[in-house]
């Protein structure tokens, strides 16, 4: 199959192939993304040596050619995903672009944390795919199920959630957003009660619901508090499992993925943790994972965008001369890669913390999810400016398909005042700050610490109001000192 795909010249154009929008133009689809990011290259090489960087050299070749031609078959209208008799129906395509992601993450055995976001920083150099959102959350369900499954759930769908089968592969949902609810996950009104075999049964319906695959995390109230559930969309027998899709949401972005609304009309599912435990779960074992992704999908919409911008300005001629050496475009590209140089700077900060297992992770992920994410859209526009009226046609390039992908990925998992407030209140607890300073000492200007130290101590007298009105402000003072 990949070999028909990457001969179709319409979406795959290796170097020195015309591209038919602009002929003579080669475009930057079949480059290795790896070898072709001299800053990520930088910043990853001082973390990961030997088989670790050959694997990721031999990965951005993957990306580069495999992965984003098949990307970019099925996101042709024609074979956007669709609903076929109460199921969603995925192209040809975009099943193996799930199933080639999945062999790419897990088949290469145990990765560190590094590394294999790494590998989501360079996926997302396609775009959102229809992959690294259901990516995200099947990570997330991995994680949930080896710290607190039960040995029956381990055995059965540890390893399905790791294969690259064509039903199971990236198959993890996540059923969390009601439409009274949003961001207040304790106003939903789905409901779970235990039926006599221990499983139980839910209702309600839940109004946002991404990547509806074979099996999903989802949450519902038990009595007064939230619970954590796991639903398999299928019974033992093979019956449809208590539920049915209600539509496909017309989403502006991602739109390799499906994202529906669907009602439980008593779907059988597994109680995660304890009834109260639900919350807690939620944030620590599924949010941040996505909110981490969502970072690294940001640092790859940026990357991409940065080198079709280089590309094209050097390829293009203007009164005379290449586009890149007018001065104001020379200087908007120096702008444009001085940002993403931070954002690398920063998201692999916030990597080290994690894998550490420091105090100031805690802040860095809400964080990094915001501050990056906003820079990831910002950089994607930055690059259609450059490019110009070529840079808005969806045949030439795939920055108007990233500059759709980047405006949801900002929504997803919170939006910019609900996480700001998260990461600025953990900011506010002494050990997460001394951690946070430990890390940026180094490098930060030791003014801008000073001040944002000040920042840290007004804050702690602020009210309620002012915290809600003025959190955004002490994040976007906390960033640049992790960009150095």
């Amino acid at each position: 199959m990949t070999q028909e795909i990457a001969a179709d010249k319409q979406m795959f154009y290796p170097p020195g192939m015309d591209n038919e929008a602009l002929p003579g133009y080669p475009g930057t689809r079949g480059l290795n993304f790896w070898e072709s990011d001299e800053r990520l290259h930088h910043t990853v090489s001082s973390r990961l040596a030997g088989k670790s960087l050959a694997r990721c050299a031999e990965y951005g070749t993957f990306v580069g050619g495999t992965l984003d031609a098949l990307v970019e078959v099925a996101h042709r209208a024609e074979n956007l995903p669709r609903l076929v008799d109460g199921a969603v129906r995925y192209c040809p395509e975009q099943i193996e672009v799930r199933r080639a992601l999945a062999r790419a993450i897990y088949g290469a055995g145990p990765l560190s944390l590094t590394e294999r976001m790494t590998r989501a920083v360079l996926a997302n150099y396609v775009g959102e795919g229809g992959a690294t959102c259901p990516l995200a959350m099947t990570e997330g369900l991995i994680g949930l199920l080896e710290k607190r499954g039960t040995e029956e759930q381990k055995r059965d769908l540890l390893p399905r959630l790791r294969s690259d089968d064509a039903v199971w592969a990236l198959t993890g949902g996540q059923f969390i957003t009601e439409q009274q609810g949003g961001s207040n996950v304790a106003a939903n009104e789905t409901t779970a009660v235990p039926n006599t075999d221990g499983t139980w049964s839910r209702t309600g319906t839940k109004w946002f619901c991404s990547n509806p695959g074979e099996l999903w995390v989802t949450t519902a109230k038990v009595g007064g508090v939230i619970g954590m559930f796991l639903v398999r969309r299928r019974l033992a027998d093979g019956r449809l499992n208590g539920h049915s899709i209600l539509r496909l949401k017309p989403i502006g972005g991602t739109r390799g993925k499906a994202t529906v609304e669907v009602e439980y009309k008593g779907a059988r599912a597994e109680l995660i943790g304890k009834p109260r435990e639900g919350l807690v779960l939620l944030v620590n074992e599924i949010l941040s994972v996505s909110r981490l992704h969502v970072a690294a999908a940001a640092v790859g919409f940026a990357g991409r965008a940065v080198l079709e911008a280089r590309t094209f300005a050097q390829w293009r001629m203007i009164y005379g001369k290449p586009l890149i050496e007018i001065p104001s475009v020379a200087a908007r590209l120096t702008t444009m890669e001085g940002v993403h140089a931070g954002m690398l700077s920063a998201f692999y900060a916030g990597l080290d913390a994690l894998e550490a297992g420091d105090a100031d992770a805690e802040a860095l992920v809400p964080l990094l999810k915001t501050e990056l994410s906003r820079r990831g859209t910002d950089l994607v526009r930055e690059a259609q400016l450059v490019i110009g009226g070529h840079g808005i046609l969806d045949d030439f390039s795939p920055l108007n398909r990233l500059a759709d992908d980047s405006i949801v990925n900002e929504i997803w998992e919170g939006t910019h005042p609900v996480l700001a407030g998260h990461a600025a209140k953990s900011l506010r607890r002494a050990r997460v700050l001394e951690a946070f300073f430990k890390r940026v000492s180094k490098g930060a200007d030791r003014a801008e610490a000073a001040d944002f130290s000040a920042l840290v101590d007004e804050s702690r007298t602020w009210s309620e109001e002012e915290r809600s009105m003025r959190d955004e402000e002490l994040v976007a003072a906390a960033y640049p000192l992790l960009t150095h």
